[in-house]
């Protein structure tokens, strides 16, 4: 047997390594990275991990789809088995199995009835976790400064809210946030207006909506996030979604519903010449009232003019000079006896003082002895035979000399 020796060697890969090649072919392949594509739920499997893994198929063909965890709640409910779906996303391989899959971003229910229903679903989820209730509506301010507003930067919808302000109450001033309301990263574009606007301090009001249109068109304001949004809005929100009969997810959740754009502007500014007659009728109420008083007070004056002649009024006057006086004498004889008692306590504690002097006691035959230096006697212990000592009288002094000392105490 002969071999070739030019013969190329061949290379054996394994499944791994095919499947690795494949999953790095699809995913650097741009066009894949973003794909729509249409066709039918079928089963669908909804484990505890909170993913949804679902098929895709059409009368041909089936691919395998994935909705991880971070999206699965947003679109719940359009994912029915027979349900006809359009969904976005990125085509990968999933390894362990060696197949390609769809990792889906976006799904877009088709037909009025799983709108329906993924509308009474989120409706039902939202009104038991409370998002509904009037105990969170926050009240309206009565004369806002400044108004948010968070709708297409091109459509009807701002110029119906411009006009309607400029009728109403032109001291109002609009703060325009455009974002696309409908259609692909509508919700997300909601979402981050009312977000940004919340980050201001000057806002007093939020309208978020936009023009009439189907279904289809209002969807983005059925969105999830939309409400779970406008529920956190610091900032109060007044929804004005569509026509009079439009009613969406946003309208229940907002703290105020309004028909349309315009409406919303009816609802937060007063009507400036509703006011302009207010301040006119407050004017006339008050001219009159002041106008009352003057001739009431004039009247009055006018009674006190007749009623007192020029004769009565130096009467008057020599009353009052009358009653001046009497207050000085009884001001002067109230001076009076406080001085005569004061001066009656003072003789009364000059008597209890006197009673205590020591002077007292010598006038009544008493006496103080004390040695040379000054020392007060007190005990014969304190001199001796034939020192010389001062005796105190009540009236002048006598120096003696110590003859004899006697320690007997007397009785």
């Amino acid at each position: 047997m002969q071999i070739d020796m030019f013969a190329p060697e061949k290379t054996v890969h394994s499944v791994s390594e095919i499947t690795a090649m494949l999953k790095k072919l699809i995913e650097q392949h741009q066009p894949f990275q973003n794909v729509w594509v249409r066709g039918q739920v079928s089963n669908c499997s909804f484990p505890r991990s909170g993913h949804i893994y679902f098929t895709l198929k059409d009368e041909n063909t089936q691919m395998s789809c994935v909705l991880w965890r971070s999206n699965a709640s947003r679109f719940r409910s359009f994912l029915r088995d027979g349900e006809e779906v359009e969904i976005q996303g990125k085509i990968t391989v999933y390894g362990p199995q060696g197949k390609y899959q769809i990792t889906v971003s976006q799904v877009k229910p088709l037909g009025i009835g799983a709108l329906q229903r993924a509308f009474e679903e989120l409706k039902q989820r939202l009104t038991e976790e409370g998002l509904f209730d009037p105990a969170h509506k926050k009240q309206l301010p009565g004369f806002p400064g400044k108004i948010g507003v968070v709708t297409s930067g091109s459509g009807a919808a701002i110029q119906d809210i411009y006009q309607q302000l400029n009728k109403r109450y032109r001291l109002a001033e609009i703060v325009l946030h455009p974002t696309l309301v409908q259609g692909e990263g509508a919700a997300e574009g909601i979402v981050h207006a009312i977000q940004m606007l919340n980050t201001r301090h000057d806002i007093d009001v939020l309208i978020v909506g936009r023009g009439g249109g189907s279904v289809e068109d209002l969807w983005a304001f059925n969105e999830e996030v939309v409400a779970r949004a406008i529920f956190a809005s610091r900032i109060p929100v007044v929804s004005a979604v569509g026509h009079e009969t439009d009613f969406t997810i946003s309208d229940m959740v907002a703290d105020h519903r309004a028909p349309t754009p315009s409406a919303a502007v009816e609802h937060i500014v007063p009507d400036q010449y509703e006011l302009f007659g207010r301040l006119e009728g407050t004017e006339t109420w008050l001219r009159k009232i002041i106008l009352d008083r003057f001739a009431a007070h004039k009247t009055q004056l006018q009674e006190f003019e007749m009623r007192l002649s020029p004769t009565r009024r130096m009467e008057a006057i020599n009353q009052l000079s009358q009653r001046v006086d009497d207050l000085e004498t009884a001001s002067r004889n109230a001076m009076e006896r406080r001085l005569s008692d004061s001066k009656r306590d003072l003789q009364a504690f000059a008597h209890r003082l006197n009673a205590l002097s020591p002077l007292a006691t010598l006038e009544r035959g008493y006496s103080i002895s004390r040695k040379t230096d000054g020392e007060v006697l007190t005990s014969t212990q304190q001199v001796s035979v034939g020192d010389s000592i001062e005796v105190q009288l009540a009236h002048g002094h006598l120096v003696c000399r110590v003859e004899e000392l006697d320690d007997t105490e007397k009785d």
